[in-house]
């Protein structure tokens, strides 16, 4: 029997505006709830849908079913099909993560008046490197 469930991305004091931003970067558009909750994951004949914040199409990251993320205080939880879980978490979670992050360096560099210069390596490795303004 299939059922939802639900993995914490780890990222504290997360606004749904930074996490639709790094989804973005990351290429993928989420369809966003005008309200808290207020999107219904498609659910199965197995067990009926969740609500979600953010959801995406099944497909995305070659995940068999929809997914969403789901505001859980101050942070965002990933609710999926359990049989999308290891994928989401290696293709999803992982970059979505680093993402978050790297914004997060960005706007801190950015309110010092710092400049960041980013690379990325062939093994994903990300490299931020704050320096003074040119």
């Amino acid at each position: 029997m299939s059922r939802y469930v639900r993995l914490d991305l780890g990222a504290r004091e997360l606004a749904r505006a930074d996490l639709e931003a790094a989804l973005a970067e990351l290429g993928l558009r989420a369809e966003v709830a005008e309200i808290p909750g207020g999107l219904m994951l498609e659910g199965n004949f197995e067990c009926a849908g969740e609500p979600v914040d953010l959801r995406l199409p099944a497909g995305t990251l070659t995940a068999v079913g929809d997914f969403g993320l789901r505001a859980a205080g101050t942070t965002f939880v990933l609710v999926c099909g359990e049989h999308d879980r290891a994928v989401l978490a290696e293709r999803l979670v992982a970059p979505l993560t680093q993402a978050l992050a790297a914004a997060r360096v960005r706007a801190a560099a950015s309110a010092a008046g710092l400049a960041v210069d980013t690379t990325q390596a062939a093994d994903g490795t990300l490299r931020l490197r704050v320096r003074p303004p040119a």
